[in-house]
């Protein structure tokens, strides 16, 4: 069965369950905390793929990787995954968990990169904007990257606004390299 159907099924199961609980909030939490773990520190996958590790252990490894004190809902999910042998699949059942949780909220998650700080009236006159064309909330996940020289990078929904001065001349570079290159062949 396809990896990205199974992860998807448990964390619909898990949607569904901390619903009807009315743990979601705290569950998303410790879902973003436990994304954010994977993220971070690459050997943790190995550790819990690791077959010498009991069951117990690493339902403890990911509970730290979650927090010292994490709720009866992920705690009993976590066991589950565990002892169901879908260790690999915390990740992207974390991941798939918090989507889930921004579609049913209307969140749109947007990413911004700049060379430097935004004023926070730049941030939230971007924020109006993407509320006016999405009807929904925005969580703007903000980046510094020097190598941009200037302008901008905006991601959301698939969708990539590149003003960056860096991709420009990138595009002036090649516009020049292929310009030579065919005079000089003519």
């Amino acid at each position: 069965m396809n990896r990205g159907i199974i992860s998807m099924r448990y964390a619909k199961a898990l949607f569904a369950y901390t619903e009807h609980d009315g743990a979601t909030e705290e569950v998303v939490a410790e879902m973003r905390a436990l994304a954010q773990s994977f993220a971070s520190e690459p050997r943790l996958r190995p550790f819990l793929l690791n077959p010498i590790l009991s069951v117990k252990e690493k339902n403890r490894l990911v509970k730290y990787a979650i927090s010292e004190r994490v709720s009866r809902q992920t705690w009993r999910f976590i066991r589950l995954v565990v002892r169901n042998h879908r260790e690999d699949m915390l990740q992207p059942i974390a991941l798939n968990y918090l989507a889930l949780y921004n579609k049913a909220r209307n969140i749109n998650v947007a990413f911004l990169e700049t060379v430097a700080p935004l004023p926070l009236e730049t941030e939230e006159r971007i924020k109006a904007f993407v509320r006016t064309r999405t009807r929904g909330t925005v969580e703007l996940i903000k980046r510094t990257n020097p190598d941009l020289i200037g302008g901008f990078v905006f991601e959301m929904d698939f969708v990539r606004i590149d003003g960056s001065v860096s991709s420009q001349l990138g595009e002036i570079r090649k516009h020049f390299s292929n310009n030579f290159r065919q005079n000089r062949i003519c």
